[in-house]
């Protein structure tokens, strides 16, 4: 497979692109970017793909806000396009005790075409299609963007003193905006070869760049204020490729960092007032001069959790977010039969290499479980060091509930992390033929984020969007769901 993507891609643009290449690996990039797109063969057969920001073989001395600015960039004009939604993975740096330093980062596709490409005509598009992208990415880039070239002379002018202490005034304005947030272990400088001023929380959480030309250059990406819908607990983003939320608590954040005293927590459309713009597991404001990266739950878990609360609360926002269903379910659904269909999908997934049952039913809806060798990305938050892995196969539990009402907690049955210690598992996932409930969601996350443990969910919406893509399991289970003549 990857040396059919190399031949697709060989002579493919000509604005200089090279091919870098060792056994089951490729990296494609030009040589005077930080930016690369890397493919990677997996045991299972798939192709991992990310793309990869280091700007260690072009720039001298510290590089994080290098890594942090182009990678933000190229991870929203990948969403602007349609080609992915990216989660931001950050690489420690291996030689320095600095908290927050930044030694790379890698840009994993979520949604989207995803990071597990298929070793088939289906994949090498799609290897070609996430190519285009970062070609286009890149022509935009070398135009508006005086950093790329490291002997590019000072923006600031032949007055610019580097000595002087601008960097050291602005940063504590930042922190105070900050409040709580700041640390005496945050960095912040002033690079010379941009007109840039940068701050970091030592956690990475909060990033600040002071930069008319990024800030222009993220208001060209933004997203349309017409896929913003208010929720419960901030706003969801329903786009025509992908979709995210940003809570209130978020955007009150923003809005000091921003110095826009709370113009964005009393908007009904945040997204008509500043650029918004929002990806896995970050999102990205700017108004004026200046862009803050806030890390956040704002992909599809956010989104999921926060359409949960609006389905609870108004029918006329549910049409809105959830268009009628082609397909019709019925009413009583066998438990065993629903397993079966579960599986089936799951042998189509990408990425899940190994599939089998275990124990027998114990439930009326089914509670069976499977277990799968499923290759997944890093838990949210997580960071890699420098040559690991980041994506790895997981030993995952699926509980498959077929119910007319949400999986509460309660339905769950025993603790989730006994069950992954009884069958030696490093995952958790849920599919029901209705909804995980809000509780049942934060459940997950929580698991997640006591240790190394991957954890999801299919709803109903998931499961019928996999039976688009798989007609072939769909006509074998006609007694549970069909299409809508």
């Amino acid at each position: 497979m990857l040396e059919r993507i190399k031949d697709s891609l060989l002579g493919a643009d000509d604005i200089g692109f090279e091919i870098r290449e060792r056994p089951d690996w490729l990296r494609i990039g030009l040589p005077c970017s930080p930016l690369s797109l890397i493919f990677e063969q997996t045991p299972g057969g798939d192709v991992f793909t990310a793309l990869h920001c280091s700007a260690s073989r072009i720039f001298d001395g510290d590089r994080t806000d290098l890594h942090d600015v182009y990678s933000l960039l190229a991870a929203s004009v990948f969403r602007h396009t349609g080609a992915f939604s990216a989660m931001l993975v950050d690489i420690e740096h291996p030689a320095t005790m600095i908290p927050g330093e930044l030694s790379g980062r890698y840009l994993v596709p979520e949604q989207g075409a995803g990071y597990l490409l298929p070793p088939d005509d289906v994949g090498l598009d799609s290897a070609k299609e996430v190519f285009g992208h970062l070609a286009l990415f890149e022509r935009l880039a070398h135009r508006v963007i005086t950093f790329w070239h490291p002997q590019h002379s000072s923006p600031m002018g032949d007055g610019y003193d580097p000595t002087r202490q601008t960097d050291q005034i602005w940063a504590r304005g930042v922190a105070e905006q900050l409040r709580t947030e700041a640390s005496e272990e945050d960095l912040f400088f002033q690079r010379d070869s941009t007109d840039w001023l940068y701050y970091r929380t030592y956690d990475g959480s909060v990033a600040v760049v002071e930069s008319a030309e990024v800030a222009h250059f993220l208001k060209a990406v933004r997203v349309d204020p017409s896929e913003e819908i208010a929720g419960i607990n901030g706003f969801l983003y329903a786009g025509d490729h992908f979709h995210h939320y940003v809570s209130r608590e978020l955007l009150h954040v923003a809005d000091r960092v921003l110095g826009l005293e709370g113009v964005l927590l009393e908007s009904a459309s945040p997204a008509a007032s500043v650029t918004i713009v929002p990806l896995e597991d970050s999102v990205v404001l700017s108004s004026g001069n200046r862009a803050v990266l806030l890390r956040h739950e704002s992909g599809l878990s956010g989104f999921s959790r926060e359409r949960s609360l609006v389905l609870e609360r108004n029918r006329i926002e549910q049409e809105r977010l959830f268009p009628p269903s082609e397909f019709t379910w019925s009413e009583e659904i066998d438990g065993g039969r629903f397993e079966r269909l579960i599986y089936d999908l799951l042998e189509c997934e990408p990425g899940v290499r190994e599939v089998r049952a275990i124990g027998a039913s114990r439930e009326r809806d089914g509670g069976r479980d499977i277990v799968a060798s499923w290759i997944t990305p890093p838990t949210t938050g997580a960071a890699v060091m420098e040559g690991e892995a980041v994506a790895r196969e997981r030993r995952v539990i699926i509980q498959c509930k077929a119910r007319k009402r949400s999986v509460g907690r309660s339905d769950l049955g025993g603790g989730i992390l006994d069950t992954l210690f009884m069958y030696k598992a490093e995952g958790y996932f849920l599919a029901t033929s209705s909804q995980p409930a809000v509780a049942t969601i934060d459940l997950l996350d929580e698991i997640a984020q006591r240790g190394d443990y991957f954890t999801g969910w299919w709803g109903r919406t998931e499961i019928e969007q996999r039976l688009r893509r798989n007609p072939q399991v769909l006509r074998r289970y006609a007694d549970i769901v069909q299409p809508v003549p």
